[in-house]
């Protein structure tokens, strides 16, 4: 209950400012732990420039990793046998973050931005599983469902800006945000999940700015 406060809070900070902007973009990321190697999503953010140089923002994004994949691995239960598997996810990814940029280069219709980046993240793991026998190792169907919450999130913004491209107030973005996260626990037994996983994100979005910019 405290995280959807504070995901409430920080949603509505940007409306108590007198020059916000709000954006819309389509996300890819590659991820290094294969459940969320290759993840689609959208996200909604509120930016706000504090002066000319320097923008606090604030951004919500969902993910979905739906490819297939092949899943090799040592069987504990079986000494030295493997299991082969074929899955099928259905893996969500849910994330908060906040960061803090700053401006590179000053144009009137441009800006390159790059500032850290803080984050707070949830996964939801939903898997069919097609086993393939395997020696003493038994063939079958079998599902998976597991949530991994409120993991955080370190990284930086690279972001380059084209200002209104297609009509007053209107602009163009693409950011690049490498990142780490959380992902399992620390020390936890019986599991393949690393404890961290690295990300490559690619956002390409539109913005809309509500009033005149200052550093415009």
């Amino acid at each position: 209950m405290r995280t959807f406060i504070l995901i409430a809070a920080l949603s509505f900070i940007p409306f108590l400012l007198p020059a916000q902007e709000i954006g819309l973009s389509g996300s890819y990321a590659a991820g290094t732990f294969h459940k969320f190697a290759h993840t689609f999503g959208f996200g909604l953010e509120y930016n706000e420039y504090m002066n000319p140089r320097q923008r606090l923002g604030v951004s919500l994004s969902m993910g979905f990793c739906n490819a297939q994949y092949d899943d090799i691995q040592h069987s504990l239960a079986y000494g030295t046998a493997l299991y082969i598997d074929q899955v099928t996810p259905r893996n969500k990814r849910f994330a908060l973050r906040v960061n803090y940029a700053f401006g590179l280069l000053r144009h009137p219709k441009s800006n390159l931005l790059l500032g850290p980046e803080v984050g707070l993240n949830c996964f939801w793991i939903h898997e069919q599983i097609d086993r393939t026998a395997n020696g003493i190792i038994p063939g079958g169907h079998y599902s998976s469902v597991s949530s991994n919450l409120y993991r955080f999130g370190l990284g930086f913004l690279l972001e380059y800006e084209l200002r209104e491209v297609i009509g007053k107030g209107i602009s163009t973005f693409m950011a690049i945000n490498p990142e780490i996260t959380g992902f399992a626990k620390s020390g936890m037994k019986g599991t393949n999940s690393p404890a961290a996983v690295g990300w490559l994100n690619v956002e390409l979005g539109f913005r809309y700015c509500f009033h005149k910019k200052g550093q415009k």
